[in-house]
């Protein structure tokens, strides 16, 4: 298929296309439950994490004791992600959601008891870290089975973007009002009741589903051999990543993502270097994910499926060429702007979401929505690292413009080669890039 033909063919599904509402994804009972559980456990983890790293610095006056709660929670998203990914196969979605809930309860449960080692609290944050990607691949495998193909699936996914936001902003400012009055142990009592509370909303809310065979045969047949779950788990992510396709877009996703947080890695010494106090990066910290919600909307309510792909680059580049500014040490109030920018840029991932749906063979696509989850989570980790290490040794005003080019040049060599055409023998949609 030309790219002329694929786009005439993206014209005439433009003008099927019904841009999904609001009231289309949450008229869906299955993912009002998914919804709401996803905002009551997100916001009781992250009270947690501000929690828990008040009660270690309490205990030790160490601030590097303090900052490894957050580092810790991301170390572990690779390890789980790569030998845990037959879960999303293997077991019921429901079974695996309530469970992860329940284990994740009872760990932060543990951490309550009084005279637990810093040590122990520190290793239970790893624990917590190793059930999280469970819970987020198999949600993520779950969305497109809960919602109807196409624009509602989008938009949902973008509404679980928005909650993932939302949860940050007015869950890290609850966590500190919330110390106010309560002792960090009892804040983390609060997230363990969260997180029952999700388990119960899932398990009541939730239609029973078996395990989702064909995902798992296809990664037995990539290993040759049946295997436990780690072997099963290496081998479908291989399978999954061996599709170039789908390896393309998962790449373009994760460098994309992992280029754009270097702002945000930085915003303590850039306060510092435009000669603010290092508490101004709270208010950098607000830009990106503000841009982000506002563009989530726009794109995934407004933006029919064909415009969605068809905006992935540039809306990608968009995202990213703001930081060449930063060359020049932009103040406070036009760094904000820049970053709301940025963020309104992220409407790439709109596109994104169905444009892997789209290019994944059906056998395949569990595994490749939960790796999309678990390598987002790393990479963006890991680019928090990198851009971090930079500013050490290197000026800001040459770190974040390089993070600028290096993501562009990702978006460029990674771009969908054409348009998706929908798949008449699929419901969700397919075709080649």
């Amino acid at each position: 298929m030309t790219i002329a033909d694929a786009d005439a063919d993206a014209a005439r599904e433009d003008a099927r296309d019904r841009r999904a509402r609001y009231r289309d994804v949450l008229g869906v009972g299955e993912f009002r439950v998914i919804f709401s559980a996803s905002i009551v456990s997100m916001l009781g983890n992250i009270v947690a994490d501000v929690a828990l790293t008040v009660l270690i610095y309490q205990r030790t006056r160490s601030a590097v004791l303090a900052s490894l709660v957050m580092a810790l929670a991301f170390l572990p998203y690779l390890v789980s992600g790569v030998l845990l990914g037959a879960v999303v196969d293997r077991f019921p979605a429901r079974r695996v959601l309530v469970g992860c809930d329940l284990a994740s309860a009872a760990v932060v449960a543990i951490m309550v008891i009084p005279g637990v080692p810093v040590a122990g609290l520190l290793a239970l944050v790893v624990a917590e870290g190793l059930i999280a990607p469970v819970f987020s691949s198999t949600r993520a495998a779950l969305l497109p089975e809960v919602l109807p193909p196409g624009p509602p699936y989008v938009l949902g996914r973008s509404l679980m973007r928005m909650v993932s936001q939302g949860a940050q902003i007015a869950g890290y400012g609850a966590g500190g009002l919330l110390l106010a009055f309560l002792p960090p142990r009892e804040a983390l009592a609060a997230d363990a009741v969260s997180f029952v509370a999700s388990a119960w909303l899932l398990r009541v809310g939730l239609a029973r589903r078996g395990a989702a065979a064909g995902g798992a045969a296809a990664g037995r047949a990539a290993s040759g051999r049946r295997g436990g779950l780690a072997g099963d788990s290496v081998a479908g992510a291989r399978a999954a990543l061996a599709h170039r396709a789908t390896r393309r877009t998962l790449l373009f996703g994760w460098l994309v993502a992992a280029c754009s947080v270097a702002p945000e890695a930085l915003a303590a010494p850039y306060a510092t270097h435009i000669g603010e106090p290092a508490r101004v990066a709270g208010y950098l910290l607000m830009g990106l994910p503000a841009g982000t919600v506002a563009a989530d909307v726009l794109a995934a309510r407004v933006l029919s499926a064909g415009w969605q792909r068809r905006i992935i680059v540039p809306a990608a580049t968009a995202s990213l060429a703001p930081y060449v500014l930063f060359a020049v040490s932009p103040g406070l109030a036009l760094a904000l702007v820049l970053l709301v920018v940025s963020g309104l840029g992220s409407a790439y991932m709109a596109g994104m979401d169905g444009l892997l749906v789209a290019v994944t063979p059906p056998d395949l696509r569990n595994r490749a929505l939960g790796l999309s989850t678990i390598g987002l989570m790393f990479t963006q980790g890991a680019g928090f690292a990198l851009w971090g290490l930079a500013g050490q040794f290197l000026p800001l005003p040459v770190v974040i413009p390089a993070a600028a080019v290096a993501g562009i040049v990702a978006v460029v060599a990674l771009r969908p080669q054409s348009v998706v055409a929908r798949r008449p023998d699929s419901s969700l949609g397919g075709g080649a890039v």
